[in-house]
C-alpha cells in the first residue's frame, strides 16, 4: 500500500492553482474551512486534479479567504537506481557498511581477548593476571659515571679548631681532606705546649693520631689545631649527564641517584664513582664506555666527566610473546627442576631481558647452565635456589659480549635530505642489534632489508659487519655473524655513507 502525504496551503482568492510537490499519483482529499465550518471539498465539482497540482472550480464551493486548507494525495514512489562510485546513494550504503565491519572487528576482537593465545596488550594482562602474572615494565639503563678535576681543588685554612682531649688516641678533624697541619697547641703539664709532629703525634688523612713515645694534652683539657684543607666539592643527587650529539633528538640523559664528593687519587686527580640512571626507559640508554661526556649543567670544581664501563640494563617492556610464554610455563614452577620452570622463574626478576637454560659441559647429569642479561645477580641467585631441586647443581653466569660494528653505503635519491635518511637506517640498524636476545644471530640480509626499508634509499651498495670478540674480530661482507649460545651481541658504532643519483 502506498503511503500518503500532505501538504498545507493558504487559501487566496485571488489564486486558482495551487503546485504539490514532486510527482503525485492521486489526490484523496482536500479539506478546509467554509463560513467558518471545516469542510470536506468534493473532486471535480469544488477542485480538480492535473498531474501535480489543485485547481478550484468556478461556481464550486471554496476555503474562506486567508484561511488554510491541507490536500491529502499518493505521491509517486521513487525508485533509488544509481550506485555508480560518488552517488549519494553508493556514500550512505558504503557508510553504513564500513560502521556494520567496524563492529563485527570490534565483537571479534572482544571474543579473542578472552584467551591467552589471542589475547594482546592490555586484554592479555587481564588474562593473566589470573595467574597473578604481571607484564614486566620497561626498565632504564643504569651504570656508573666518573667525575674529576686533574688539579687539586682549592684549600681553605683552619685556625685553632678545639679538640676535647679524653685520653683516646685519635681525633677526627672537621675536615675530610687534610693537606698540611701546621700547628697543635694545648697544655702537657700544666705547660702551654707546641707539639711535634711524627715526635709527639702524626697526622693520618684527617684524623691526629698521638704517639705513646711523645707529649700529649693533659687528661680534660683541650688542644687547638691550625691546618689547611681542602674545599670540598659535592656532586648532588639528581645531577644530569648526557651523551653528546649534534643532534638534540639523539642525546641520551641520565641523572645521578645519590649524593658523592671528590676524593684524591693515586694518579693525582679528584674523582668520584657515581651511580646513574637513564630519564627514559628501555635500551636506548645502553650505551659503551666512553660516550657519556656532557655536562648540561656544569658544577663548580668539576672538570670532566665520563662513563668508564658500558652503561647497561636498559629493557624494553615484555613484549605480548613473552608475556604469553611466561604465563604458560607459570604452573610448571611448582614441578621444581625443569629447565622450563628454571627459565619461567628467572625471567620474573625485574630486569631480566633474556635467558638461556641449557645442559652443562659434556652433559653432566645434575648440573645446569644458566645464562641471563639483565637483572639484579643477587636477586637471579635467589630466584635459581627457591627454584632448584636438591641435588641439582645450577651454574649462572652472564653472556659473553660479542661488539658488532656495521659500516653501510647507501645509494640515495637526490631529493632525500642525506642526513635524515642516514639517521633513521641507523636508527633501525641500532634498535635491531639491541633487540637480539643471548644466542641469536646477526642476519646479514635482515640489515640489508632494514636499510632499504627507509624512504630515499634507492640500494645498499655495501654492507660490512665486524664481530669483536676477547679472542678476535670477524669480518663479514655478505655472511650472518654466528653468536654463540653463550653470548650476546651489543651494537658499538653503526657508521653511514652514501651515494646520490639523480
Amino acid at each position: 500500500m502506498l503511503s500518503e502525504a500532505t501538504e498545507e496551503f493558504v487559501y487566496s482568492k485571488n489564486v486558482v492553482r495551487y503546485i504539490l510537490p514532486g510527482k503525485v499519483l492521486d489526490v484523496t482529499s482536500v479539506e478546509g474551512t467554509v463560513n467558518g465550518i471545516k469542510r470536506t471539498f468534493t473532486r471535480d465539482v469544488d477542485y480538480k486534479f492535473y498531474e501535480n497540482y489543485v485547481e478550484w472550480v468556478y461556481g464550486g464551493s471554496r476555503p474562506d479567504d486567508g484561511t488554510k486548507f491541507v490536500v491529502t494525495y499518493k505521491p509517486e514512489r521513487v525508485e533509488v537506481t544509481d550506485t555508480s562510485p560518488g552517488s549519494v546513494v553508493r556514500t550512505l550504503l558504503e557508510a553504513v557498511g564500513r560502521e556494520i565491519e567496524y563492529l563485527n572487528l570490534l565483537i571479534e576482537q572482544a571474543y579473542y581477548s578472552g584467551f591467552i593465545d589471542t589475547a594482546s596488550g592490555e586484554s592479555l594482562d587481564l588474562v593473566v593476571a589470573v595467574l597473578g602474572i604481571r607484564r614486566k615494565p620497561p626498565q632504564p639503563a643504569s651504570g656508573y659515571v666518573t667525575f674529576g678535576r686533574r688539579s687539586e681543588p682549592e684549600t681553605i685554612q683552619v685556625n685553632g679548631e678545639i679538640i676535647f682531649y679524653d685520653g683516646s688516641v685519635e681525633y677526627v678533624l672537621k675536615n675530610r681532606f687534610v693537606k698540611e697541619v701546621s700547628k697543635v697547641r694545648g697544655l702537657s703539664d700544666g705547660v702551654a705546649t707546641e707539639f711535634r709532629r711524627e715526635v709527639d703525634y702524626t697526622i693520618l688523612g684527617n684524623r691526629i693520631r698521638w704517639l705513646p713515645a711523645g707529649r700529649g694534652p693533659d687528661q680534660g683539657t683541650t688542644f687547638t689545631i691550625d691546618y689547611t684543607a681542602y674545599r670540598e666539592i659535592t656532586i648532588p643527587k639528581g645531577t644530569r649527564v648526557s651523551t653528546y650529539s649534534p643532534k638534540p633528538e639523539e642525546i641520551i640523559t641520565y641523572t645521578t641517584v645519590e649524593d658523592s664528593i671528590l676524593k684524591p687519587t693515586p694518579g693525582g686527580s679528584w674523582e668520584a664513582d657515581v651511580p646513574i640512571v637513564c630519564t627514559v626507559p628501555g635500551p636506548r640508554g645502553n650505551v659503551l664506555a666512553g660516550s657519556i661526556t656532557v655536562l648540561p649543567q656544569p658544577l663548580v670544581g668539576i672538570e670532566y666527566v665520563i662513563n668508564k664501563v658500558d652503561i647497561t640494563g636498559g629493557v624494553d617492556a615484555e613484549s605480548d610473546r613473552e608475556l604469553r610464554d611466561r604465563a604458560k610455563r607459570a604452573l610448571e614452577i611448582a614441578g621444581k627442576a625443569t629447565r622450563p620452570s628454571l627459565e619461567t622463574t628467572i625471567k620474573s626478576v625485574e630486569g631480566v631481558s633474556s635467558v638461556l637454560v641449557k645442559e652443562a659441559v659434556d652433559n653432566v647429569p645434575g648440573i645446569i647452565k644458566v645464562i641471563v642479561d639483565g637483572g639484579d645477580a643477587e636477586k637471579i641467585v635467589e630466584a635459581i635456589e627457591r627454584t632448584r631441586a636438591a641435588g641439582i647443581k645450577v651454574e649462572f653466569s652472564r653472556p659473553k659480549p660479542v661488539y658488532v660494528d656495521v659500516d653501510i653505503t647507501l645509494v640515495l635519491e637526490k631529493k632525500f635530505p642525506e642526513a635524515e635518511v642516514s639517521r633513521k637506517v641507523e636508527e633501525n640498524v641500532r634498535s635491531y642489534l639491541s633487540s637480539l636476545k643471548i644466542g641469536e644471530d646477526v642476519l646479514f640480509y635482515k640489515v640489508a632489508a632494514l636499510a632499504l626499508a627507509v624512504e630515499g634509499v634507492k640500494d645498499v651498495a655495501e654492507i660490512v659487519i665486524e664481530a669483536q670478540r676477547a679472542e678476535g674480530i670477524v669480518r663479514s661482507e655478505k655472511e650472518n655473524i654466528v653468536v654463540s649460545d653463550e653470548e650476546k651481541v651489543l651494537a658499538r658504532n653503526i657508521r653511514i655513507s652514501y651515494k646520490v643519483v639523480e
